[in-house]
């Protein structure tokens, strides 16, 4: 299956947004759950072969559908679920460099667009896609591809993506150049062109392993899913939590109702330094009484960066309180 979009649209000059690669992410779970849906294949295993952008597209995609908990959109997190196997061809991990923003294009005059600019080395767009991702890899089987000859523009050429960004180092992963430039590294008229075999055997035996350890993986996130369910009848408001003494000494009850739509995710690392600057700001424990105001604490960050799995997890670390 081939999923398309116009990724000039994501490096055409002018302005952009940095963050412009989610609501792609999101139209591909989407558009993947809906075709495995209607043909009856929505525990069919995936293998993804990601060329360039498309690589850090499918990494905000697991991301997006590993966090669907909820019952109403739980069918999303088929994709994460089966997902077994990625191929990343030439995707810049770690960033491009900043001499392929200055090969020429044809037609076009302006300067690169915010979210190429976003894209090199130490971007903190890359940087929360990988820490946002990291946690899953070990969830799959992985191969890393380079190119190995420089794309040329005129009298300039340079790597699109160089070894060190497209094969980031990590244990228990694939690597493998390929003699081609960026756009040639997946194009192949024949068995015999350079890395074509190497890929094809990979995904020969990605395809012979992926049936029973996907069958076993949703064996096991059923059993994760009861168990969350469980955890959210739980939750359910009880009365009589544990009383705390006020300021006068008094016992009063602290947090007699406790409602919160979902749990946060299992993968979620915690912010444990922003958990307590907020818990600092917020302050004491106090009676809610009428000359008390409730506090307000602003959470903000780019879209997927983690504010909703931060409130979630404060939220659980804080119910007595």
């Amino acid at each position: 299956m081939l999923y398309s979009y116009k990724a000039e649209t994501l490096a055409s000059p002018g302005e952009g947004t940095a963050d412009r690669i989610l609501p792609h992410a999101t139209s591909l779970v989407a558009e993947l759950c809906a075709d495995r849906q209607l043909t009856n294949a929505s525990e069919r295993p995936i293998i993804f072969v990601c060329h360039g952008l498309g690589g850090l597209l499918v990494k905000r995609a697991l991301v997006y559908s590993s966090t669907s908990w909820a019952k109403s959109v739980e069918h999303r997190r088929s994709i994460y679920i089966s997902t077994y196997a990625i191929l990343f061809m030439g995707t810049p991990h770690n960033g491009i460099n900043k001499e392929i923003l200055l090969l020429p294009r044809r037609g076009e005059n302006a300067g690169p667009s915010q979210f190429m600019l976003s894209l090199l080395k130490g971007s903190e767009v890359l940087q929360e896609i990988t820490t946002q991702f990291a946690p899953l890899m070990k969830q799959f089987v992985i191969y890393y591809f380079w190119e190995q000859l420089e794309t040329r523009a005129g009298s300039t050429k340079a790597y699109f993506v160089d070894e060190d960004s497209a094969a980031p180092e990590w244990s228990d992963v694939d690597w493998c150049g390929i003699m081609a430039t960026h756009s040639g590294m997946v194009k192949f008229k024949t068995l015999e062109d350079l890395g074509c075999r190497v890929i094809l055997e990979a995904l020969v035996r990605y395809i012979r392993a992926a049936p029973g350890i996907i069958r076993s993986r949703w064996k096991n996130d059923r059993k994760l899913f009861a168990e969350e369910r469980q955890k959210q009848v739980e939750a359910i408001p009880q009365l009589g939590l544990p009383s705390l003494p006020s300021e006068d000494g008094t016992l009063i009850d602290i947090n007699e109702w406790y409602i919160v739509p979902r749990c946060s995710s299992n993968y979620f690392t915690g912010r444990g330094m922003h958990a307590k600057v907020v818990k600092k700001s917020l302050g004491p424990i106090q009676r809610q009484l009428a000359r008390h105001k409730h506090k307000i604490f602003v959470i903000y960050g780019l879209g997927g960066s983690g504010k909703t799995q931060f409130c979630l997890k404060y939220a659980e670390d804080n119910r007595s309180r």
